[in-house]
Parts: structure tokens; C-alpha cells; sequence
């Protein structure tokens, strides 16, 4: 089988909204009460990846035979962050089915923002990490990512503690599986 890569365009919005609340739900469900779960999957709307693919994001989708297995998306930065006066973007989502771990769909799909985003003109990219996920941490630094400061994540009413991370742009790194 072979993993193929594209670009989401408006009509990939009911893709991206069940494997959004999928990926998220089989990563970090666990966590949550049902009710914090249904609050923030209405981030994984059809209607709200729509006006995301309409507006400011762009989403790269891994696929097998048709069917996607994981997806990276890009945007403006919205972190309240120092910038330096160094122009950003941030990486909002990568997420990758779990019996697809391990097979550089990841390391693939964090390059292609990477590269999207300084091909967008930005100078760093950030993200957030929750602090109890290990291997997302091990696989960010491997990426050249600095941790910079902590970050409250909500699901619902639930606090998370997140750590924003960035990397810059202008120093070629190369994600590692």
C-alpha cells in the first residue's frame, strides 16, 4: 500500500471532521468526561473545518487507497507569545491513525508545514503539546522545536497543561520518525 499525500480543499470538510474527532477521541478521550469530549468536538464540525478551508488554514491529508489516516494543519499564530518581531504561523493539529504510527506519516506531514509555512513567509512555527504525551514531546524536539513557555488547553471546562514550542524557520531541521 502505498501513502499518498494532497491538499485539502472545502470539500474534504466532512473527511476532516470525522477523522479530527476520531484521532483526537482514540488519543485523549480517556481524559475527559463525555460532556467536556461533546463540548470540544464541536471543534471537529463539518461546518467549522468548511470555514477553516475557506478562511486561513491549510490541511495536508495522508491517505491510503482513498481513505485518510492522518492530516497536519496550518494557520496564523494565535498563541499570545513573545514573537521578537518575527513573522509566524502555527501548526494546530497533526494528528495520525494509530496503526499508522510509526511509519513517517508524522515526520512527513510536520515537514510539509514546516516548509508550507515558510513558503506562507514565516519565519517560526509554533505549536502546543500536552506535557503527559511523551512521545509527541521526544518527536517535536527531535524536529528542532523549543519548549518556550506552559499553555492552559480546554476541553470543555477541563484545563490541560500544554507547553507552546517553536521552531525556527530559517534553520533547516528534518523531522524524525
Amino acid at each position: 500500500m502505498s501513502i499518498t499525500y494532497r491538499t485539502a480543499t472545502v470539500a474534504d470538510a466532512a473527511l476532516l471532521a470525522d477523522l479530527g474527532a476520531r484521532t483526537f477521541t482514540a488519543t485523549f478521550g480517556h481524559l475527559y468526561s463525555s460532556a467536556n469530549l461533546a463540548i470540544f468536538l464541536d471543534n471537529h464540525t463539518q461546518e467549522r473545518w468548511a470555514a477553516a478551508l475557506a478562511g486561513d488554514a491549510t490541511v495536508r491529508l495522508a491517505e491510503v487507497n482513498g481513505v485518510a489516516i492522518g492530516y497536519a494543519r496550518i494557520g496564523p499564530l494565535t498563541f499570545a507569545v513573545e514573537r521578537g518581531g518575527r513573522t509566524a504561523a502555527q501548526l494546530y493539529q497533526l494528528y495520525v491513525d494509530a496503526p499508522w504510527h510509526g511509519s513517517g506519516i508524522a515526520a512527513t506531514l510536520l515537514d510539509w508545514s514546516a516548509t508550507t509555512a515558510r513558503e506562507q513567509g514565516a519565519a517560526d512555527l509554533w505549536l502546543s503539546v500536552f506535557v503527559d504525551n511523551p512521545r509527541a514531546r521526544r518527536f517535536y524536539a527531535r524536529a528542532g522545536f523549543v519548549e518556550v513557555m506552559p499553555y492552559t488547553f480546554m476541553v470543555g471546562d477541563h484545563a490541560d497543561e500544554d507547553i507552546i514550542c517553536r521552531l525556527a524557520l530559517d534553520v533547516r531541521t528534518e523531522a524524525a520518525a
